[in-house]
């Protein structure tokens, strides 16, 4: 419909939404900006209070480690002087035992050098005592050999430290003393120990049963196993000073008899014969010559409870006369047929070593040194 306000053109209501009230517009834009420059000039301060709680992160890391660093260093020096202190400590006591090592060497070299001097006296000085008695007994044994038709060698007077466990301590030396060994050619070895007994002797024999006259010497009830009685006359002199004859009577028994004495030394040479391989003879005979002038009433061998390596009784011979001695070396000689140089030498070398006096026997001859 027309318009009939005045001819003016109607406004153009298109565009007139709400208006806004007045400076709206510049009031947010100022608001805008502001926030902007107030955030622009915080972020430097962000960032060095960032980095000032990193450095302070970092040095507080830092501490602790430089603590750490500290502790362990602390730790391994005192681990160190440690070380270091049981290293010298037992350096020290190697030294030290080694020293005392040393000092006990040096004293038991001293001491066996001492001890050998001691039994090499001994058996010079026994040497030349018994060499005066056993004589007479060598020349007869000598005879009995070449009678015998044997090779070998005699040794007397034979001293040697026995070997066996008991028999030699530190505080105490003994020497063994043989008065004659026979070293056959077979290797087969024979010691002999020579009584010089004059009077009457028995061996293995009572008086009683030999005669009845002579039961009344002692009481033979004791008389058991091995033993041996010499009677001989004694000069005496009586209240006056008048000579009266006496009989004496004295007895060996058991462990202190002949047979049983020589024994016990055969084994003692054949531990000593023996080396540190097992060489050298098992088995070493024994026998006792009665070599003086008494009459003797004796049993030809005296038995043993002990046995040989072959499983035999062991037994003694008892011996009075060369017929007798040349019959026993002959039985050996015959028991034990096959030469043996080599252990006949080893035997023959030993003895001659301890300083016995050795003669060779028929074909056989020492051995070079």
């Amino acid at each position: 419909m027309p318009d009939h306000d005045g001819g003016r053109a109607p406004r153009d209501t298109s565009e007139s939404g709400p208006r806004d009230a007045p400076g709206r517009g510049t009031a947010a834009g100022v608001g805008l900006w502001c926030g902007w420059a107030m955030t622009s000039d915080l972020v430097p301060w962000l960032v060095a209070g960032g980095l000032a709680v990193v450095v302070v992160v970092l040095a507080i890391v830092l501490r602790r480690t430089q603590s750490r660093s500290r502790s362990a260093l602390a730790d391994a020096e005192v681990r160190l002087d440690h070380r270091t202190g049981t290293l010298e400590r037992e350096h020290r006591e190697r030294t030290a035992a080694a020293e005392s090592d040393h000092a006990r060497r040096l004293a038991d070299a001293d001491s066996a050098e001492q001890q050998a001097r001691t039994e090499a006296e001994q058996a010079r000085a026994l040497a030349r005592t018994g060499m005066r008695w056993e004589e007479a007994s060598q020349r007869t044994i000598l005879e009995a050999c070449k009678a015998a038709g044997v090779d070998g060698a005699l040794c007397t007077n034979v001293v040697f430290v026995p070997v066996a466990q008991g028999e030699r301590t530190q505080d105490r030396s003994f020497a063994a003393q043989l008065d004659h060994v026979l070293v056959l050619e077979s290797g087969h070895v024979l010691v002999i120990e020579n009584k010089r007994w004059n009077g009457i002797v028995f061996d293995g024999r009572k008086p009683s049963a030999v005669h009845h006259a002579f039961r009344n010497l002692l009481d033979e009830s004791s008389l058991t196993g091995s033993f041996a009685i010499q009677v001989r006359s004694r000069r005496v002199l009586d209240s006056a000073d008048e000579v009266e004859h006496w009989w004496q009577v004295r007895v060996q028994a058991g462990g202190t008899a002949p047979t049983r004495q020589v024994r016990q030394q055969a084994r003692r040479l054949q531990r000593f014969l023996v080396d540190e391989d097992g060489n050298g003879p098992q088995w070493v005979d024994s026998c006792v010559f009665y070599s003086g002038d008494a009459a003797a009433y004796v049993n030809a061998e005296d038995r043993s409870t002990s046995t040989t390596p072959t499983g035999r009784s062991a037994t003694t011979a008892v011996v009075t006369n060369e017929n007798e001695l040349r019959g026993l070396v002959t039985d050996l000689a015959r028991k034990h047929p096959v030469p043996n140089r080599s252990r006949t030498d080893a035997v023959v070398r030993r003895l001659a070593g301890q300083g016995a006096h050795t003669i060779t026997i028929g074909t056989y001859r020492l051995p070079e040194a």
